[in-house]
């Protein structure tokens, strides 16, 4: 990851892709993925929400709290006290979670 950040010339993880009219990023990460997947030689059951469900089971078992996997993988808070009024979390709580990734 701190690679990745690094040698990032845009400030995100992975690093140049382009946004659809809406302003996501996601279609070019799947595509991206699909596209090193092949490269790779993983079969189609190996599907990119594949890496999604990894990460987010690796940090469960880690002790990370739920509301912290959940800003990460991007899934909108479930509670109003944090969906309605928080800000969001820092880079830092973020940052530490990851940190507990191994694999």
């Amino acid at each position: 990851m701190t690679r990745l950040i690094e040698d990032s010339g845009d400030g995100y993880v992975l690093s140049g892709l382009t946004v659809n009219k809406y302003g996501d990023r996601s279609n070019a990460v799947g595509k991206r993925f699909g596209r090193l997947k092949k490269e790779l030689g993983f079969g189609k059951q190996y599907v990119f929400h594949s890496i999604r469900k990894t990460v987010v089971t690796i940090l469960e078992n880690a002790g990370v709290p739920e509301n912290v996997v959940a800003d990460i993988v991007g899934h909108e808070k479930t509670t109003m006290t944090y969906g309605l009024y928080s800000g969001g979390l820092s880079l830092a709580v973020k940052h530490e979670a990851l940190d507990k990734l191994t694999y």
